[in-house]
């Protein structure tokens, strides 16, 4: 009983946190329903465990809490391959400017070059 009213208080403050960071634009509407509906899921699987163990049944596996593990790791694939696709962005983005302010950087190089130059003659 006390474990299930600690999970509501934290849930409660992770929604109101989720909820900050949303109206502070710092985090996407996207993100911010998943992690409200994780939490929510959360704190239903906190109050009634034997929710998990009913869906865990209709879905033919054999106890909640292996559903919940289930759910966990695909979860965690998926949270993996997000990270992996925006950290391939951030590459090719810091490439592309690294090449840019590199082309920046030569063409500056030729200009002053050939004002040195033309001051010479």
């Amino acid at each position: 009983m006390l474990y299930q009213i600690l999970v509501v208080i934290i849930v409660i403050l992770a929604i109101l946190l989720v909820f900050d960071r949303f109206h502070k634009k710092k985090t996407s509407l996207q993100t911010f329903i998943l992690w409200v509906v994780l939490w929510i899921v959360l704190a239903i699987l906190a109050v009634a465990p034997e929710s998990s163990t009913a869906l865990a049944n209709f879905l033919g596996i054999g106890r909640g809490l292996d559903l919940v593990i289930i759910f966990a790791i695909i979860g965690s694939y998926y949270l993996i391959f997000r990270l992996y696709l925006k950290l391939e962005k951030m590459d090719q983005d810091i490439t592309e400017l690294v090449r840019k302010i590199s082309m920046d950087k030569e063409l500056d190089y030729e200009l002053d070059f050939e004002d040195r130059k033309e001051k010479e003659d």
